[in-house]
């Protein structure tokens, strides 16, 4: 009788109340596309990961033509592009030049046409493992949006004078000296580790121009060595982010543009054995030039939002 009557007289569709006293029925879930939280968050880490290595093999492909680390690159498309702290993009850059650099240097290395010379290489490497202890000591403690600054300025000046120079033929060398060379490679060493420590990169940014400018390398054999040189010395500051400043990275990212920057290294060695040393030259300044104009001009933004009012942004 009860189920008689409750077929004759249906109730009504239940409602869901709305706070202002509204309501409405309550609707079936829907059939379409997953757009639940766990399917947006699925699709952001899809796409956080084809960013990562888009990075790594651009950053791969010029760290192998320029003789670079690819910090320099790779840092600040973490914090812009994907989303990285400062802190974390620094610290995964230096685990990411650690094979790429590498592999690159093999590359090198490897060409009848190229000699390395492993020695300057060592003594470069011995003199940067100081700079690096006291960048990683400084790290938290030191203006990184005024040392990046200037740093910017410098990268400025040294590729303007590499272009100049290039173009003039004036080269101050020390290759007759070898005393000389080691000194002045040896101070090479320890501010490119002191800058790799702090700033989250190679340090072949300073260390190409030095070996061109003042060593007499030909452009080739300084990227080459600038890469054997990038190794060890972002290993041990990686290794000290970890350990010491305690700075911890997302390794399935890392090793992802690990891979991705591999096989952009082997493309930029591909261009490298094809383009004449003097235009190599030119475009390595040049490239320099861009960036350090990028570096000065992100930080000097960075500081002016850190001494902004919250109700100016």
């Amino acid at each position: 009788m009860r189920r008689l009557n409750a077929l004759e007289n249906p109730q009504p569709p239940r409602h869901n109340t709305h706070p202002f006293g509204r309501s409405w029925p309550t609707a079936a879930p829907p059939t379409g596309p997953d757009r639940s939280p766990s399917g947006a968050q699925g699709g952001r880490q899809l796409r956080s990961l084809v960013i990562v290595a888009l990075i790594g093999i651009i950053s791969g492909l010029l760290q192998a033509l320029l003789g670079i680390g690819g910090g320099v690159i790779v840092v600040p498309a973490l914090v812009f592009v994907a989303a990285f702290s400062q802190k974390e993009a620094q610290a995964a850059s230096l685990w990411y030049v650690v094979p790429t650099s590498l592999f690159a240097g093999i590359l090198y290395s490897q060409s009848g046409e190229l000699e390395i010379r492993i020695a300057f290489v060592a003594a470069m490497v011995a003199a940067a493992f100081v700079g690096v202890v006291i960048g990683v000591s400084l790290v938290k403690r030191i203006h990184q949006r005024r040392l990046q600054q200037v740093f910017g300025v410098s990268v400025v000046l040294i590729s303007a004078i590499m272009i100049w120079r290039s173009c003039t033929g004036n080269i101050v060398a020390i290759q007759d000296d070898p005393n000389k060379q080691y000194l002045v490679l040896t101070w090479t060493g320890f501010a490119a580790g002191f800058l790799s420590s702090l700033l989250g990169i190679g340090g072949g940014v300073l260390v190409v121009p030095i070996l061109v400018l003042i060593g007499a390398f030909e452009q080739k054999v300084a990227q080459g060595m600038s890469l054997l040189y990038i190794v060890p010395t972002a290993l041990f500051s990686a290794t000290l982010y970890k350990f010491h400043a305690k700075i911890t990275v997302d390794l399935r990212k890392v090793a992802l543009m690990m891979g991705a920057g591999l096989i952009g290294a082997y493309g930029g060695w591909r261009l490298v054995r094809v383009t004449p040393a003097p235009m190599l030259r030119v475009i390595f300044a040049s490239a320099l030039g861009v960036l350090g104009v990028f570096i000065f001009l992100r930080a000097r933004r960075a500081r002016l939002a850190e001494h902004v009012p919250d109700w100016i942004i």
